[in-house]
């Protein structure tokens, strides 16, 4: 059953009167285009009912949002779904949409996320010379969404099955290079400095003049990772199980749930409108698959990283420099990921 806050209710009849007179498909054709301007209404009214905070403009918002905590996340969040979702869950996809689409464009995730593979594909071909496409096996990976879980509030991933294992591969192996050659990051010579509407992040990694070593391990992880993960896509994409893998990863004050995907066929049997009944249809109960796999993984990643680096301690010439393309990274102004330059 789904909730709605009292505070969202009165907030809604303040700035939407008509709203509650209206059917369902019209509220959600309203909700996925809702003007900014009652966006920041409802906003300004929910922050003053709910933590005493009031707030005069959008700057003086993003101000004081940039402060919050966890909690106080969750809980504005929580409150403004039911007037951003769609379907029986208040489902939110927390990614942007062209100029003429919405969530309610795509009928099911697996037309979403073909859409945003046929838009990647494209920009990759503009940026990168000679691209040659990579075939569809579904691109879900770590895509942020929002609903209710039996009424309540949670934070949503979702990922394939392959993108979730090479994540867990991923984090494993960079911890492990740690370990193998210690390491620190430090601020470079233009470290914060600013460069248009934003500030440029120049940190540089300190190895104690193991520098080149830990640079070539890194590309060796970097590449064997691709290889593998595309050998993950194949892998499941063939298998075509159409499981769904439902883990609760909730922290103190985050809510927050893991959805799995095994391949690209299961992505046509959910639709946003009855995403949690659709991907509790064919929930996977027993985990022991996903995990086995991972650990598997990592216990052949270890492997393969001690092998390169006992190649790289033996006969690695750290003199001999690698042209790379150096890429530039400025962090825009409003971003709010100012906490980088700390």
């Amino acid at each position: 059953m789904v909730t709605m806050l009292p505070e969202l209710r009165r907030a809604i009849i303040k700035f939407v009167p008509d709203y509650f007179s209206w059917n369902e498909k019209t509220q959600e054709k309203y909700r996925v285009r809702m003007p900014q301007e009652v966006t920041f209404n409802i906003r300004q009214f929910l922050m003053a009912e709910l933590f005493g905070i009031a707030v005069k403009n959008e700057e003086k918002m993003d101000e004081t949002e940039n402060h919050f905590t966890e909690a106080q996340w969750s809980t504005i969040n929580g409150a403004m779904l039911p007037l951003q979702g769609i379907g029986e869950n208040y489902f939110f996809l927390n990614e942007s949409f062209a100029r003429d689409q919405s969530i309610l464009s795509f009928p099911t995730l697996y037309d979403y996320d073909f859409a945003d593979y046929q838009f990647q594909e494209e920009w990759r071909k503009k940026d990168v010379a000679n691209y040659q496409g990579k075939p569809y096996h579904g691109s879900l990976y770590s895509t942020w969404a929002r609903l209710q879980i039996d009424g309540s509030f949670s934070y949503a991933i979702l990922s394939m099955q392959a993108a979730y294992i090479y994540s867990e591969v991923d984090e494993f192996g960079h911890d492990y290079i740690e370990e193998l050659i210690p390491y620190e990051f430090k601020p470079g010579k233009d470290h914060g400095k600013k460069e248009g509407n934003g500030y440029v992040f120049d940190m540089t990694e300190d190895a104690n003049g193991l520098e080149p070593q830990l640079k070539e391990l890194k590309q060796r992880f970097w590449k064997h990772l691709q290889e593998i993960y595309e050998q993950f896509q194949i892998e499941f994409s063939k298998a075509s199980r159409r499981q769904v893998f439902i883990i609760d990863t909730s922290r103190k004050d985050e809510p927050e749930h893991q959805f799995i995907f095994s391949d690209k066929e299961i992505l046509s049997c959910i639709s946003f409108k009855t995403f949690l009944v659709d991907c509790r249809k064919y929930k996977q109960r027993d985990f022991s698959i996903l995990v086995d796999r991972i650990e598997k993984e990592k216990k052949l990643m270890q492997q393969f990283l001690n092998d390169q680096y006992a190649d790289i301690t033996a006969d690695f010439n750290g003199k001999v420099i690698k042209l790379t393309k150096k890429r530039r990274i400025i962090i825009h102004k409003d971003s709010g990921l100012e906490g980088l330059l700390d």
